[in-house]
């Protein structure tokens, strides 16, 4: 099994993007939210709206690159489930020589009837797996489980943000390299179970 890798960003970046992150990002109520991994909790964090405006998703996008990069990680493309991780994949594509992919749900009706889109990927193609917020983690290995039904070669998983400690007993059973920026206690919020 691989050991787990610690994402290490510079300061001043990792301050900034963690500002933007609670800023414009972050909620917390009284009425606890349910989450897309059918999880409770009274702090929400929606990526997409922390990271709509440009200089944010360019500032998420160099976090990103900094990490893998430290990492020492070469990859094709960058990518996932559409949408969790559609804007980060595409601007990361912007910023370095790579391509983008997203992850249908569910196969197209129609046309060629695919379910990766974006970038030409297929047998041993090496790709980052990214999704810009994980609880459990399920999106990003239900995505995982179509790139390695196209023989792609999954060189590491990235997420700007962990909500729970699961992601990273899944991606280590899976020896898949965990990456991620962030994690609940950055944020001074309780981890989904």
């Amino acid at each position: 099994m691989s050991a787990p890798i610690t994402a290490s960003l510079s300061e001043p970046r990792r301050s900034e993007l963690l500002e933007v992150i609670r800023s414009r990002g972050y909620t917390r109520s009284e009425e606890p939210f349910r989450l897309s991994s059918g999880g409770m909790s009274h702090d929400y964090v929606d990526m997409r709206r922390a990271v709509a405006r440009g200089e944010d998703l360019a500032l998420a996008a160099h976090a990103v690159l900094e990490v893998i990069d430290g990492a020492g990680l070469t990859f094709s493309a960058i990518g996932g489930m559409t949408m969790g991780a559609d804007p980060v994949a595409h601007a990361v594509a912007l910023l370095a020589p790579t391509g983008w992919f997203s992850v249908r749900k569910a196969e197209k009706a129609h046309g060629a009837k695919r379910r990766i889109e974006g970038a030409e990927i297929g047998a041993g193609t090496p790709v980052i797996l990214f999704e810009d917020t994980v609880s459990t983690g399920r999106s990003a290995l239900d995505a995982a489980d179509v790139l390695d039904l196209a023989g792609v070669n999954i060189v590491a998983a990235c997420t700007l943000l962990d909500r729970g400690d699961q992601a990273t007993r899944e991606f280590a059973a899976r020896e898949i390299i965990y990456l991620p920026l962030f994690s609940y206690l950055d944020l001074a919020i309780d981890p989904i179970a």
